[in-house]
């Protein structure tokens, strides 16, 4: 059972509301481009339509359908936070999946049409969504859209001349499919962060960046405020469970060749006010790592790794407390990573223990011994990443199940990008790490940016050196409802 794209996708599904009343939803069916056949769902036995509320297990109604039969799904009442499943089967096994982004169906309104991206599950799907293809730019989702930032422009943009900063913001949007596209300074190198209970997107420094100024995404307006300590690169932003934004560290930009790694420690609050603390880093880093632990009120946040001022990577971390906005003492907090690492990634497990990934060590070598940190145990070694895995200029991604999604990067410093994808799951029951190799990425990508959307899907864009069209990671089911 072959699904056409769009508008020759479209299914009808009657809901019924209340009484006789009925609703007619049209939702329109994306999938990969025409030539991307290994993730198209083509060649189905069978469909499941289901409908239910988002976050919840349970359907509230649901039909099969094999070849040939009008795809309708019947008895559904008018809600709110609806979500409408589509289940592609050969056999008995589901191999293709989609669902679109929650939504509600009113009584006497026009009906929604939402978006549905429906392809073969654990497979990257190149896609025609017009973004800009950027080198070391910013990726972070915001409430279910993906929102691009900073980088340099690469492939076609600047095909037979130097690269260039990017001066834009994207916004995609999978509930609509549409692209907003706003005027923004350069962050090369910068940072990104959500910003109060009901998020904006706060975007700051980096190379080429206003050093007097931060920039913000409310809704579909840009705006600036004054950060007199924003002219630095290789920051990091945290977002933390009050709705501020911790800044830390970064390289002084101001001071040219000479610039050394800062331990300026500042917050930025939801009126888009800047305070820098008094305390500061006892160890003054660049291309650190900074992750909050988990969602409790007062979750502190770990600062790990990173360069100092003889570009040497730091061994030690430390523990910024936000109840108290103090670092934890040295006498209490005193743990050191097994092997010293900068460039590296931070992610968070559903234990909230933080797992490190990659980097570079003190040889100049890139670190493929994971580590795991917990305040128990401090920081251990727990597995070895495969050969051919990014250890730089990757991307790990959450996924709905728990799961991280280790996307492309370099397996050495300077070295070429890689296609290469993993998954690395994490076992609470005995602590150990799987890794698991999944579906390569259609190019090969370092530097690139990547953000879940509101339907489970993981968007991929850039980090290329050529034209190269965005990619739709497909995660299976589970987690997704």
């Amino acid at each position: 059972m072959a699904v056409a794209r769009s508008v020759a996708g479209v299914l009808v599904i009657a809901l019924a509301g209340c009484g006789d009343a009925t609703t007619v939803i049209q939702p329109i069916i994306d999938t990969p481009i025409a030539d991307d056949t290994d993730a198209i769902a083509s060649g189905l036995d069978s469909i499941t339509l289901s409908v239910g509320h988002d976050g919840e297990a349970e359907d509230l109604d649901a039909h099969n359908f094999t070849r040939g039969q009008a795809l309708e799904l019947p008895g559904v009442p008018f809600d709110s936070h609806l979500v409408i499943h589509m289940e592609g089967f050969t056999g008995n096994a589901t191999v293709a999946y989609g669902r679109t982004c929650a939504m509600s169906v009113v009584a006497n309104a026009p009906p929604p049409k939402p978006h549905l991206f429906f392809s073969r599950t654990v497979k990257f799907a190149s896609v025609d969504i017009p973004l800009v293809e950027r080198r070391g730019g910013l990726g972070i989702s915001l409430a279910g859209s993906a929102v691009f930032a900073g980088g340099m422009a690469t492939g076609s943009v600047t095909v037979g001349g130097p690269d260039v900063p990017v001066t834009m913001l994207e916004r995609y949007d999978p509930a609509t499919t549409n692209v907003l596209a706003l005027g923004l300074p350069p962050h090369a190198n910068g940072a990104i962060a959500l910003l109060g209970t009901t998020p904006q997107v706060v975007v700051l420094g980096g190379t080429g960046s206003d050093a007097s100024a931060v920039d913000f995404l409310d809704g579909d307006t840009v705006s600036r405020a004054p950060f007199p300590g924003a002219g630095r690169s290789f920051l990091t932003a945290t977002s933390l469970v009050d709705g501020r934004v911790l800044v830390v560290g970064g390289q002084d930009d101001k001071a040219g060749p000479a610039a050394m790694p800062s331990g300026e420690i500042d917050v930025i609050d939801d009126q888009h006010v800047v305070r820098a603390f008094q305390v500061s880093l006892l160890t003054p880093r660049s291309h650190h790592t900074a992750t909050r632990f988990g969602n409790d009120d007062g979750a502190p946040v770990l600062i790990v790794g990173g360069k100092d001022g003889n570009g040497q990577p730091i061994a030690t971390a430390e523990l910024f407390k936000p109840l108290s906005d103090s670092l934890a003492s040295t006498t209490t907090f005193n743990h050191r990573l097994v092997t010293a690492r900068y460039d590296h990634l931070a992610v968070l497990l559903p234990d909230e223990s933080v797992l490190v990934i990659g980097g570079v060590d003190r040889s100049g070598n890139t670190v493929r011994t994971l580590e795991r940190f917990t305040i128990d145990a401090s920081f251990f070694p727990v597995a070895d990443l495969p050969a051919d895995a990014g250890l730089i200029d990757a991307v790990a991604t959450p996924l709905p199940d728990g799961r991280i999604l280790l996307t492309g990067g370099r397996t050495t410093v300077g070295g070429p990008p890689v296609n290469s994808v993993y998954i690395i799951r994490f076992d609470p029951n005995d602590g150990e790490i799987e890794i698991i190799a999944t579906d390569h990425l259609a190019f090969a990508r370092a530097g690139h940016q990547a953000a879940v959307l509101c339907d489970g899907t993981v968007l991929i864009n850039g980090g290329t050196p050529f034209a190269s069209k965005p990619e739709r990671y497909n995660p299976p089911p589970a987690g997704r409802r």
